[in-house]
């Protein structure tokens, strides 16, 4: 991680983990702007992008800059019924699933310099003319081109209020049944998720990471038949692996 310009602390953002990467080319992964961005359908300050693949600069070649970044697997537990569940760390947009779960908010609306250029702004601008994500745990799903996944799943995640939180973690419940269910409708075999809630959104880490596990348990063990076979856990910064890889191992089938 590195230290924000000093342009950036004058603007009165707060940190965030970068990760670093070839080219030049920097991703922030965000989970989900604050109640009150969210609120207001704006976008973070100097960010540039798609909500949790928000990049800053641009690189000389995009296809180079992809190809080059690794992604590291740290932690692997197969369930009673098959399932795969893994973390790893490294930028998500560079994982091979068959859709990425992209954390947002009630907007689907994209500007600036973006992984899958063009055609994914507008593949973007013409599904929210069908269907917005107007409550929180709504879900839908639009192609990812240029990227790695066939796919992406856009979910509208919730905020943490410390004074509701059995509200917060029911609606973090649905938002991740609710993305489960969607790729299954869809014949989707994999998908990969960042730490949904947990970044901007505010929500505790373990919280989250207890709350998305014990949805993803009770999805597998409530559905008759699912073609969902691979789950990936896709993390940048060190406390995050740690607590996933931890809970993704106490988790209760």
């Amino acid at each position: 991680t590195v230290k924000l310009p000093r342009p950036f602390v004058k603007a009165g953002l707060r940190p965030l983990a970068f990760v670093l990467l070839p080219a030049a080319f920097v991703f922030v992964t965000v989970d989900a702007c604050d109640e009150s961005t969210k609120a207001s359908g704006r976008k973070p300050a100097l960010t540039k992008g798609l909500g949790s693949f928000t990049v800053l600069g641009t690189p000389k070649s995009k296809a180079a800059a992809l190809k080059g970044t690794a992604v590291t697997t740290l932690s692997e537990r197969v369930l009673i019924r098959g399932q795969k569940l893994t973390v790893v760390q490294g930028n998500i947009i560079n994982i091979t699933a068959d859709a990425i779960v992209h954390p947002t908010g009630t907007s689907l609306s994209m500007s600036g310099e973006v992984a899958g250029g063009q055609e994914l702004r507008d593949a973007l601008s013409q599904a929210a003319k069908t269907k917005s994500l107007t409550n929180v745990g709504d879900v839908m799903i639009t192609d990812a081109p240029n990227l790695s996944a066939s796919h992406l799943i856009h979910v509208n995640s919730p905020t943490w209020n410390a004074g509701t939180q059995e509200q917060c973690i029911t609606e973090l419940d649905k938002a991740t049944l609710n993305i489960l269910t969607l790729a299954d409708e869809k014949g989707l075999t994999s998908v990969a998720l960042p730490s949904i809630s947990s970044g901007n959104a505010g929500f505790p880490k373990q919280t989250a990471a207890q709350t998305i596990l014990a949805a993803l348990s009770k999805y597998f063990r409530q559905t008759a038949t699912t073609n969902l076979q691979q789950v990936f856990f896709v993390l940048y910064d060190a406390e995050s692996v740690n607590v996933y890889t931890t809970e993704l191992q106490r988790m209760v089938e």
